[in-house]
């Protein structure tokens, strides 16, 4: 008999899209892994002989959170050394990764989007980890090495990344990730100011190498993620069919007009709190001084991305939650910051910074998640406090009391529920 559980006595944020909700009493009653009833103002009845009931004693339950642009294979202590990382003995390296995803799970993160591996395989290992139940972790859209072009950022990383000169090149290179079960193919088509080298206006690659990529990855229902920070290749992913643009700090009309004519299947993965906080000096202790933050051009590039994300926004462009979590500016377990970042940045409501990690999350990644409905996947995690009043109580891992996946309890605080 498939196992049913009531959620009672707490408040529910549904995430349905209303950019006024705010946490109501209700119950939710979930059957196997799929929300079966949500009831708001009353509680559903049941027979409790035959219903697992869970007292949330006030609390608030929401849909699970989602994260688009994750690298899990950087460690709890990763600092900003791919190379050591990626010469890491395998067995060692895989059991740094395993906690990576624990943490992203008992962080409330359900739901996680690959954006490239230090080590080929570590994504798809730990995903058929998680779906085995012999390590804790969230849902995940396993990525493969990043992808770049000869001469380009990363393209003279070798072992880091795969490198391509033309189409027949990615062609090959994505069906073979497609092949091995990457379902997120991460291309590199612009620069990044961090490496002045390599400016964010770079464009690598072209319309014909990324129609390429998309066909092939499509083929095997995968989809295709891009580095593009300058306005140039933000526009060439938008107009080849890249499923998910991760930075795009730089837009102009013709970037903009790209993304407004594919609003429907396009979302924009900005990673303002990464910005954010090298440019407000908290990388400085890692080398990242003030001298190398004004060479980047990041100052620059921060206010850019702020000015483009109130106009996305405008625009209805779908922005997706994530980037770059992992370093020690940035570290794990303070993914939630993403969601503060919109609210005092970008003039999000926390309903609407919320929204960008859960309802979101769903089409991007092509899963039934983000909503507490009848039919979705029953991914939830319950808090104490109200997020839509204050965003930052998703940072306080204090105020984390559980997270379910897929109908069962993922993660409990022992605190609180014994």
């Amino acid at each position: 008999m498939t196992e049913r559980m009531l959620l009672t006595n707490g408040r529910v944020l549904t995430c349905d899209g209303d950019p006024a909700e705010r946490p109501r009493p209700g119950s939710v009653l979930i059957e196997g892994d799929r929300i079966v009833e949500v009831s708001i103002g009353t509680e559903i009845p049941v027979d409790r002989a035959n219903v697992r009931v869970v007292d949330l004693r006030g609390a608030t339950v929401l849909p699970g959170l989602g994260d688009a642009h994750t690298h899990i294979s950087w460690p709890l202590d990763f600092v900003f050394d791919h190379a050591a990382v990626a010469a890491t003995a395998p067995g060692p390296h895989l059991l740094d990764v395993a906690a990576v995803a624990k943490t992203y799970l008992q962080s409330g993160y359900t739901l996680l989007i690959g954006a490239g591996v230090t080590q080929p395989e570590d994504d798809l290992l730990i995903d058929d980890a998680v779906q085995r139940g012999l390590i804790p972790g969230p849902r995940l859209v396993p990525s493969g090495a990043m992808i770049a072009e000869a001469g380009g950022l990363g393209g003279e990383e070798g072992g880091l990344m795969e490198v391509v000169s033309g189409v027949r090149d990615i062609r090959e290179v994505v069906a073979r990730q497609c092949d091995s079960g990457v379902r997120s193919l991460k291309l590199f088509i612009s620069g990044d100011g961090v490496m002045p080298e390599f400016p964010s206006d770079d464009v690598y690659m072209n319309d014909e190498m990324l129609s390429a990529a998309v066909e092939v990855a499509d083929r095997y229902g995968a989809f295709v993620t891009v580095h593009a920070r300058g306005a140039e290749s933000v526009a060439m992913a938008a107009r080849t069919g890249v499923r998910i643009i991760h930075h795009a700090c730089f837009l102009d009309d013709k970037a903009l007009g790209a993304l407004e004519a594919r609003r429907d299947d396009v979302w924009v993965c900005p990673g303002l709190h990464y910005l954010y906080a090298v440019v407000s000096g908290h990388a400085e202790r890692w080398g990242m001084t003030a001298d190398r933050v004004d060479a980047s051009g990041y100052r620059d590039e921060l206010r850019a991305q702020v000015d483009g994300l109130h106009k996305l926004k405008a625009a209805g462009i779908s922005i997706l939650s994530g980037g770059d979590f992992g370093h020690q500016w940035t570290r794990h377990g303070t993914y939630a910051a993403e969601l503060q970042r919109y609210v005092e940045l970008v003039d999000m409501s926390p309903i609407e910074a919320i929204h960008t990690a859960t309802r979101n999350m769903g089409p991007a990644a092509r899963l039934d998640v983000g909503e507490i409905r009848a039919g979705k996947l029953a991914d939830l995690i319950v808090v104490d406090g109200d997020p839509t009043a204050d965003i930052t109580v998703l940072q306080d891992h204090s105020l984390m009391r559980a997270v379910i996946k897929g109908g069962g309890f993922a993660y409990v605080d022992p605190e609180v529920y014994p």
